[in-house]
């Protein structure tokens, strides 16, 4: 029984050894080493190890004139808002702020940081869209955007436009 055990074993590692694809490990072995491209880092070791690694640099998506156009745009009816409603507050027995504090609308630095930072904001998030592969996304909520605000610095300055040339004095 032993001699038969014996007999199997020695009979599969002849085999084993045999076999085809003992050949093919040894053209394997020999074959040339995979070439480092330009993306590999020089600080990386050569050989297989900086083949697997080798992984090109991921495209960034950018911004177009379009998108750059759309943020300037919501910039700019940012400065046009805070314009209408410091002039707004010139004549309050005829205009008041009905949205923001009051608070934050009469202290003038506090109101400018506000504007300041909705614009960042504004310009941060559509980056991160955009960086997400979502600019339809991005482009749509910022020609919302746009249309909303012009509304709102539109219907300020016409009632800007209603006050009297020279109000009376209470």
């Amino acid at each position: 029984m032993k001699s038969f055990a014996l007999s199997l074993v020695v009979s599969t590692l002849a085999f084993t050894l045999a076999s085809p694809s003992f050949g093919q490990r040894t053209e394997i072995a020999d074959s040339p080493m995979p070439t480092v491209s330009n993306f590999a880092p020089s600080n990386l070791a050569s050989g297989p190890a900086a083949a697997i690694m080798q992984v090109p640099p991921a495209v960034q998506p950018r911004m177009y004139l379009l998108d750059w156009t759309l943020l300037g745009m919501g910039a700019t009816l940012r400065v046009l808002d805070y314009t209408s409603t410091e002039r707004g507050l010139e004549h309050p027995q005829y205009l008041h702020e009905s949205t923001l504090p009051s608070a934050l609308v009469h202290n003038k630095a506090a109101f400018a940081t506000f504007e300041a930072g909705t614009v960042a904001l504004n310009v941060g998030a559509y980056r991160l869209l955009i960086h997400h592969n979502m600019r339809s996304v991005a482009r749509i909520s910022q020609y919302m955007y746009v249309g909303i605000m012009t509304g709102q610095v539109a219907r300020n300055y016409q009632l800007i436009g209603q006050v009297p040339a020279n109000p009376a004095s209470p």
